[in-house]
């Protein structure tokens, strides 16, 4: 776990500690999330579009595969029922 001390400026500002931007890759510009969970404040890197869209294909991709394993699945479970009815 990460952890620092930072001050809250006259404008509510804080830093992030340079260790936690770097390790979460947070550079210049870069946008970030900041919510309530549990009486806690998070802050969390905004991913890019890029990086959305490359989550996304991954997501795409493992769900097409287990869709097409499940059709398979499927066809087999079907050929067996349907030899017992002949039977």
């Amino acid at each position: 776990m990460y952890e620092s001390v930072s001050v809250v400026g006259e404008r509510g500002q804080i830093t992030i500690p340079k260790s936690i931007r770097e390790k979460e890759g947070i550079k210049k510009k870069d946008k970030v999330i900041v919510k309530i969970e549990d009486d806690k404040i998070i802050v969390e890197k905004q991913l890019s579009k890029k990086e959305k869209e490359k989550l996304m294909k991954e997501y795409y991709i493992k769900y097409a595969k287990e869709n097409e394993e499940l059709a398979k699945e499927m066809e087999i479970a079907s050929f067996e029922s349907m030899r017992s009815l002949d039977d």
